[in-house]
């Protein structure tokens, strides 16, 4: 077997493993995958290597990403996307794939201009390229809603999420994995303009079916059981939030480690809702945690750091409304 054709096996497994959860041991197959396509010698400089090299350098980026390690995924998708760049042109969609990848980093680093920009520049080619009814135009738009609901400005990003779910229930269903990714993106942007009516069934028909579906990442379980939880507490029901928010970390300290930026924003949020149940001590503990998770991962200065400050110092309870 070639050194080609080992590193798509591993990046295979790579994947197999990022769907069970396991981002550490995925990241360790994307890794030397890339190891090897990195060192490929010139007569395997296949537009196929090629192919794989972009797919190793996204998934490796992605997962370091996933499990907080920034600036190393950055390094890892600039390269790709100046790859693509070099490679395909400015207008490829290897190239969109590239600044899509780019710009999810940018929205959790809250480098929310560097996003958009990235975002609009893709979907401005891939609207070209292909029209409006296009995984790639959906997937634009979905991720565009999430900069805008990571950003606080709900009714801004509304109409990106609802374009996005309309556009996969036409292509996929509306039973499709992915379009029910959509569907709950797009309730966590209602829940900011407080229709929780409109949120809370979606939530619950989302979790209902990626609890009864086995190859889904339960990480997906857990953002959808923290952003329900969210509504529960908005509507007064502070036992059920709190339920929902330790099913939630529960699973999110299981998939990323208990020191992860993603666990710290529902242990600020568990800690709002013990805050409101009268549990002060409790929630001060779970505050002073998630404070040190956020300046430690992601510096003094980023949004969830300054809210969860603001949680710690008496400030208000906005903490809770936060997705993910």
């Amino acid at each position: 077997m070639s050194p080609v054709e080992r590193a798509r096996v591993l990046l295979v497994a790579a994947s197999l493993a990022e769907q069970r959860g396991n981002y550490a041991g995925a990241l360790n197959a994307a890794q030397q995958a890339l190891e090897m396509l990195e060192a490929r010698s010139t007569d395997a400089m296949t537009r196929e290597a090629d192919d794989l090299l972009l797919q190793a350098w996204g998934l490796a980026g992605s997962l370091q990403r996933q499990l907080a390690q920034y600036n190393e995924a950055e390094a890892l998708l600039q390269r790709a996307l100046d790859f693509t760049l070099e490679k395909y042109g400015e207008a490829a969609d290897e190239t969109s794939l590239a600044r899509n990848q780019l710009a999810v980093l940018h929205k959790y680093t809250g480098e929310f201009e560097k996003g958009e920009s990235l975002y609009r520049l893709a979907l401005k080619h891939v609207l070209k390229n292909h029209g409006e009814m296009h995984a790639l135009a959906a997937m634009l738009y979905h991720n565009l809603g999430g900069l805008f609901h990571a950003r606080g400005d709900f009714a801004g990003g509304e109409p990106f999420g609802l374009r996005a779910w309309e556009i996969d229930r036409a292509l996929l269903g509306e039973d499709d994995l992915v379009t029910l990714a959509d569907a709950a993106a797009y309730a966590g942007l209602l829940d900011g303009l407080k229709r929780f009516d409109e949120s809370e069934p979606i939530y619950e028909r989302v979790l209902s079916t990626y609890e009864q579906h086995a190859g889904i990442d339960p990480y997906e379980i857990a953002v959808n059981l923290n952003n329900l939880a969210n509504v529960r507490f908005a509507r007064g029901d502070f036992q059920g939030a709190e339920q929902g928010l330790r099913q939630a970390l529960a699973i999110k300290e299981k998939s990323l480690g208990p020191d992860h930026p993603d666990c710290a924003l529902t242990e600020n949020n568990l800690g709002v809702v013990l805050r409101s149940l009268g549990r002060s001590q409790e929630a001060g503990k779970l505050f002073a945690r998630a404070l040190a998770i956020f300046e430690a991962r992601l510096g003094p200065h980023h949004p969830r750091t300054v809210m969860v400050r603001g949680n710690l110092t008496g400030g208000e309870a906005a903490g809770a409304s936060l997705s993910r």
